[in-house]
């Protein structure tokens, strides 16, 4: 069955008001992805030839099949991937977000796979959507999933084990650290 048209229109406003969020407090997003799987805005982070190491992601996921909606639940996930060059450094990022995202998960760790051979570990911070009484009530919602990573923000800044070295933006000219993204946000 299709989604009604104000349906669309409610999840694009309320995208609209978490990407503000999102760029206030974590910093411009790298990436936008728009599927029948989800709806969301991320920031992804590379470290040379293991390409992508982990993620942040804040939006609508399709993690049950509704009869009458394109996505089940809202929130923000962790995305770590744990397979490709270098595993040593893979399981120290997957202990470090395990570590500091404990009280902040909604669910048990997930698996996930990308189209693009990656394979990982989803940390979710999600609910139904259908537990939510408003679009207000989902933002508030998504920004507490996001005000989550940011409390991340002073540890990674510390970097400890070295392990954020080298770690940047997975967006044009790739040259933006990690540590200086979150000291930047750190200091507004």
């Amino acid at each position: 069955m299709f989604e009604n048209e104000e349906i669309k229109e409610r999840r694009r406003k309320v995208m609209a008001r978490i990407r503000d969020y999102y760029r206030v407090r974590l910093g411009k997003y790298t990436h936008q992805r728009i599927s029948d799987e989800w709806y969301f805005y991320g920031l992804g982070f590379v470290r040379g030839e293991m390409t992508y190491v982990f993620g942040f992601n804040s939006g609508f996921f399709k993690k049950e099949t509704l009869p009458d909606m394109q996505y089940s639940h809202v929130g923000v996930n962790v995305l770590v991937r744990t397979n490709g060059v270098n595993p040593q450094l893979r399981t120290q990022y997957l202990k470090f977000f395990k570590h500091h995202l404990g009280n902040w998960v909604s669910g048990p760790e997930q698996n996930y796979t990308s189209f693009r051979g990656g394979v990982g570990i989803e940390f979710p911070h999600y609910k139904p959507i259908s537990s939510f009484s408003s679009d207000d009530d989902i933002v508030r919602y998504i920004q507490d999933g996001i005000d989550g990573l940011f409390d991340l923000y002073p540890v990674i800044s510390k970097n400890p084990d070295e392990i954020f070295d080298k770690v940047v933006c997975s967006s044009a000219p790739w040259t933006e650290s990690i540590i200086s993204l979150v000291q930047k946000q750190l200091a507004k």
